[in-house]
């Protein structure tokens, strides 16, 4: 079982701070939630950014997605498209935020849900790291299932984005 350490019990926590002198590690707190799902990818930032800000490329690497439809134009803000998925839902989309080659941010809405995804993208000396930031919400009776959808959902993201990363792979 190891050995016994014989330690007080922790002094309550001055104002704002903590009870415990060493920091909790990364990746141990839903603060830190986007250190555990960050993909790194073996392309440089541009490449990666231009492939999956792009939504024609959509249903080459999201695993829900059958196809893209009407997509208006070249990814910009403001552009817009229809997701259709394996299932056959089909939310509306928009490019909400594209700042070449660092951060691009869509929302996608759909019978009283939404959801929206950051992707944040920085340089490694291997390529770069995508790291993604998603929300999911229902609106009234839906608001249950949206906080479940919610808490799974960066999840399939990663899963996706690592599928990506194998597809860009040289």
């Amino acid at each position: 079982m190891g050995p016994v350490v014989r330690r007080g019990t922790a002094a309550a926590a001055a104002r704002g701070g903590r009870p415990h002198p060493e920091p909790v590690r990364r990746g141990l707190r839903a603060a830190d939630r986007g250190a555990v799902l960050k993909v790194h990818l073996p392309v440089p930032c541009a490449v990666a950014f231009d492939y999956l800000a792009d939504p024609r490329n959509r249903a080459e690497w999201q695993s829900s997605l059958a196809r893209v439809e009407d997509v208006d134009g070249e990814p910009r803000v403001g552009q817009t498209w229809v997701d259709v998925t394996k299932p056959g839902l089909r939310p509306a989309m928009e490019t909400t935020e594209l700042d070449r080659p660092h951060r691009w941010t869509e929302i996608g809405t759909w019978r009283g849900f939404s959801a929206t995804l950051t992707l944040t993208f920085t340089e490694t000396p291997t390529g770069c790291a995508v790291e993604p930031t998603m929300t999911v919400r229902g609106r009234g009776l839906r608001a249950p299932l949206g906080a479940v959808l919610d808490a799974l959902a960066p999840y399939a993201v990663r899963s996706d984005l690592r599928h990506a990363a194998s597809m860009l792979a040289p």
